[in-house]
């Protein structure tokens, strides 16, 4: 009994010894540069029975695949090396921190430069791979194995970012929500850009009451941030819930008087509800609380000029407020059909008050065209309209009180710009 009891022993013994050996000779052939055996020796030994548990064998074969990525930049090979790296701590969390964590910080790094690379080159698919290994090496052992190392946690936060960003600009949504959320509650690398894709995402999935959570969440943390403001103000008016936004922008213009965003998109709805259009952009009838309603439009115009003059939309949108007030009036000179004494009073009277709301109007259409002429040679999107739409008027608005040599000059400018290449 005794002497079957030695024989076993002695035979682990030899297969240990001899699995040992494989990872020597990996290395040997791996010095003399025959990488092709060091793969084949060292991928014997780590699926061997004895050695597949063995954190040595792991960090050789990583040692080995890293050694042939610094002559072969193929991404296999350093994946190979990262795997291997990975599996030695996974196999053993306590294993030398003085050898293994040099060898996964320049995995991390160089998936990192890998990442920013693809990123740059629109490459998002490689890129979010890339910076996936970046994160999946700084969360080995649920985090705990680089804990403490801040600026690890700089870089893996920025590459989960970066991750998220990626899947965005792909359109894979679905595996971007995950990521962002992730990325939301670091907060390394939580901003707004995170927030304003993940109300994106919810968005483009019909996912109302995550897209409203997260816009509160985004509005909370960054209040003043004019893209989330923007993003609300479209999502609210996209569902047709026109009462919880201006409930809503009152109550951020109250907190805020000075934000001129806030103030300009309030104005903006109070005008368009003072003048509703129909869904072939048709005027519809105006409510009875139309002249309220302008009124508050006028106001909140005029606070988002305080706070910021030099915008020419907030110019603009304040003329077409007195414009359209003019408009009304001419429709209402053009039914006066008698030409009675009373008539006549009537039509002199509504030619007044248009005369009085083209005044208002004309300096706010004059800015615009003054803060827009400078570059139109660059205009562009909406800018592009509310030069066309500054030009017009004024032609309008000169061609009503008179001023023709005005009204000529600025058809011209209004051809011309039309005209352009």
């Amino acid at each position: 009994m005794k002497k079957s009891i030695l024989v076993i022993a002695g035979t682990a013994f030899s297969l240990s010894v001899f699995a040992q050996a494989k990872i020597y000779t990996a290395k040997e052939y791996a010095r003399d540069g025959d990488m092709k055996k060091a793969i084949e020796t060292i991928n014997e030994a780590v699926n061997s029975e004895s050695l597949k548990g063995s954190g040595d064998a792991w960090f050789t074969r990583g040692e080995i695949y890293e050694k042939m990525a610094e002559k072969d930049t193929s991404k296999s090979l350093l994946e190979e090396s990262a795997i291997s790296y990975m599996k030695v701590l996974t196999l053993k969390p306590g294993y030398d921190k003085d050898m293994i964590d040099p060898k996964l910080l320049r995995i991390a790094t160089l998936s990192r430069n890998a990442g920013v690379g693809a990123y740059n080159d629109t490459k998002y698919d490689l890129a979010f791979n890339q910076f996936k290994k970046v994160v999946e090496i700084h969360d080995i052992n649920g985090g705990k194995h680089f804990a403490g190392n801040k600026k690890f946690d700089t870089a893996s936060a920025q590459a989960l970012k970066f991750q998220a960003l990626c899947a965005y600009y792909a359109k894979k949504y679905d595996e971007a929500l995950p990521v962002m959320i992730r990325a939301k509650e670091n907060p390394i690398s939580k901003d707004a850009i995170v927030y304003s894709m993940l109300i994106e995402i919810y968005v483009e999935k019909n996912d109302n009451d995550n897209a409203i959570k997260a816009i509160d969440e985004a509005k909370a943390a960054y209040p003043k941030n004019t893209e989330i403001q923007r993003q609300e103000i479209n999502f609210y008016s996209r569902t047709g819930k026109t009462d919880i936004l201006i409930k809503k922008l009152e109550e951020a213009t109250a907190k805020d008087p000075n934000n001129s965003l806030l103030q300009y998109n309030l104005g903006v709805l109070y005008a368009n509800m003072a003048n509703p259009m129909d869904d072939n952009k048709q005027p519809k009838a105006k409510p009875a609380n139309a002249k309220e309603l302008e009124a508050k439009a006028e106001n909140a115009y005029k606070l988002a000029i305080d706070a910021d003059p030099n915008k020419s939309d907030y110019n603009f949108n304040l003329g077409v407020l007195y414009f359209n007030n003019a408009a009304d009036y001419t429709k209402q000179m053009n039914a006066i059909k008698g030409v009675s004494a009373a008539d006549n009073k009537k039509y002199d009277d509504l030619k007044a008050q248009r005369a009085l709301e083209f005044t208002k109007a004309l300096p706010y259409f004059q800015k615009s065209f003054d803060l827009l002429s400078p570059d139109v040679a660059k205009l562009q999107g909406d800018e592009t309209l509310t030069y066309q739409g500054t030009l017009t008027a004024l032609q309008n608005i000169y061609e009503v009180m008179g001023q023709s040599e005005k009204a000529d000059d600025i058809t011209k400018k209004l051809e011309a710009f039309k005209n352009r290449k």
